[in-house]
């Protein structure tokens, strides 16, 4: 009995034991599989690295496709509404970008990306003069309009009382003959980094995994974007009422609430955050400043953007910062805007940026500057018509 006892003694330690073993090695199989440098991981990391580079050479045959279209053409969406296209442009390859619905995007010659802003026709029909489209467009958008904001000429924003009429009229006749304009897909890139505004002025980009156009004042930033304009086409810093067009926009077909755009960005903007909404996500692409945009660190397998934390990321790094294939609408950097305020401060920038609170600063509000203001929290972006 005594032997038995001992057998029975033994085997149970020997089950206890074996457990134990089975359970430090499941743990190790599980931390193998799904801690950040898992399997699971890797493979998720090295699935999306694939499928970057596979839109990028996309991106690449399209800018090619765009250099052999010499003249405006027509594209005709899987709705049947007909959009034109403009000369040296094509209608993006890459699959989710050649929809209205998803947000048509168009690579130019250049290799530079714009999102198509629709306007119901609708709205204008009855128009025959520029007040009466502002008008309309203005009560389409009125949940965006700001009561303190307007669309009119100020001494410093970079272009003459004659020239800034002359883009107004144009933008807003092309949006009743054409029922919408493009917007610049990203903010405004440059290839290298901008570190104070003594910088000179570099060429402009508006393509993925670029550096913010930062330090700028509102008169360079609308110098810069009027280097775009060819043909019979003219580029432009955004106007107030084109921002609140895109608000209303992303409002109809991109499922953001009016408290999203208007009241807290968070979930979908780059902001420090606070304690009571916590901006922390991911990024595997791009590059990300922890010293307000003096240098930056390339992302490697990814990169966790930590709430509370002010982190400047360069241009399209977070598909969460994405809407109807928009990138950083709701804050990455603060955007210049031809847009004035009826203050001493008459400089227009909408949006919020990456050292503000998403719920102080969202997609819809505005920020009043002098017109010579040039700090890393302000960029811009283009548009054109």
């Amino acid at each position: 009995m005594r032997n038995k006892r001992t057998i029975k003694g033994i085997t149970l330690i020997a089950l206890v034991i074996t457990i134990v073993v089975l359970l430090i090695l499941a743990g190790v199989s599980i931390v193998m599989l799904t801690g950040n440098n898992g399997i699971i991981t890797q493979a998720q990391n090295a699935k999306t690295k694939t499928k970057q580079a596979g839109e990028d050479e996309l991106r690449k045959l399209t800018q090619i496709e765009a250099s052999t279209h010499l003249e405006e053409y027509e594209y005709t969406d899987i709705s049947g509404t007909k959009i034109k296209i403009p000369a040296k442009c094509a209608v993006s390859q890459v699959e989710g970008e050649n929809t209205l619905e998803g947000g048509l995007v168009i690579i130019d010659s250049n290799g530079n990306e714009w999102v198509w802003i629709e306007v119901p026709k609708s709205i204008t029909a009855k128009c025959n003069t520029r007040d009466e489209i502002l008008s309309e467009l203005y009560n389409y958008a009125v949940d965006y309009k700001l009561s303190y904001n307007t669309d009119e000429w100020y001494d410093g924003c970079g272009l003459t009382e004659e020239e800034y009429n002359e883009k107004m009229n144009k933008m807003l006749y092309s949006i009743k003959e054409n029922g919408g304009f493009w917007i610049g897909r990203y903010e405004t890139g440059t290839e290298t980094i901008r570190t104070n505004s003594d910088d000179n002025l570099t060429n402009i980009v508006i393509q993925q995994d670029k550096f913010p156009y930062n330090f700028v004042t509102v008169s360079q930033a609308q110098s810069l974007a009027n280097q775009l304009s060819a043909n019979e086409y003219t580029c432009s810093l955004i106007f107030d009422i084109q921002w609140n067009l895109t608000c209303k926009f992303i409002e109809e077909k991109g499922g953001k609430t009016q408290d999203e755009l208007k009241s807290n960005s968070n979930s979908w903007g780059n902001y420090i955050g606070n304690e009571e909404n916590k901006v922390s996500f991911s990024i595997n692409r791009g590059q990300y400043s922890l010293d307000d945009g003096l240098t930056f660190n390339k992302v490697q397998k990814y990169f966790m953007k930590e709430s509370s934390v002010p982190v400047l990321l360069t241009t399209g790094a977070s598909e969460r910062n994405k809407v109807l294939n928009i990138y950083d609408f709701a804050g990455n950097v603060n955007e210049w805007t031809l847009g004035k305020i009826r203050s001493s401060k008459p400089s227009l920038c909408r949006s919020g940026n990456y050292a503000g609170d998403g719920k102080m600063y969202p997609s819809w509000t505005n920020v009043n500057n002098l017109t010579n203001t040039s700090v890393s929290k302000i960029g811009f972006r283009v548009t054109f018509f």
